[in-house]
Parts: structure tokens; sequence; C-alpha cells
């Protein structure tokens, strides 16, 4: 069974504004291949044009990036939410 991390439709399904879930995925995608962590497969996927059906599963990943995410996944999440995502999206929402 294909291990998967994370999907744009899972955030985006969640609540969470399209644009920012894009944005995540390029920027987490462009991260991958400054680090030589994407598998040629996640280099076509980048290349191709991130979007709001991304993937991150360990078919894009090397199997290093694979295990690094899977430790770590779950916290860089949390301090995104905590951080400015949450912050922007308030703010556009009108909430404080």
């Amino acid at each position: 069974m294909l291990k998967i991390i994370d999907k744009a439709a899972w955030q985006i399904d969640g609540g969470i504004p399209e644009v920012f879930v894009v944005k995540h995925f390029k920027t987490l995608f462009e991260w991958l291949n400054q680090h030589d962590m994407l598998s040629e497969e996640g280099k076509e996927e980048l290349f191709d044009g991130i979007d709001n059906c991304a993937s991150l599963n360990e078919n894009l990943v090397t199997p290093d990036a694979l295990i690094f995410w899977e430790m770590c996944y779950d916290e860089y999440l949390k301090a995104l939410e905590d951080g400015k995502y949450r912050a922007n999206y308030s703010k556009r929402q009108g909430s404080s």
C-alpha cells in the first residue's frame, strides 16, 4: 500500500484555503528538491506544477525523505498552524 504523508485535498477539505495549501505544497516540494530529497517522479511533479491535487507520498520522495517526514511532519504542520498561515487566514476571515 502506498504511504501517503499528506494530500492537498485533505487540507482543503479541513478548511484551509486552497491558495495557502497550494503555496505550502510548492514550498515543500521546492525545499525537498533543493535538499536532493525528491525522487525522479517527485521532480516531474514539481516541474509539471503543484496544484490542489498535490500529494506527498513515498513515490515522490527519496527513502531518507520518507523517514524524515514520517518522523516530523505532524510537528511541522502544527508549527505552520500555530504560525503565520493561521494568522493570515484569520485576518482574511475577519477573525481576531
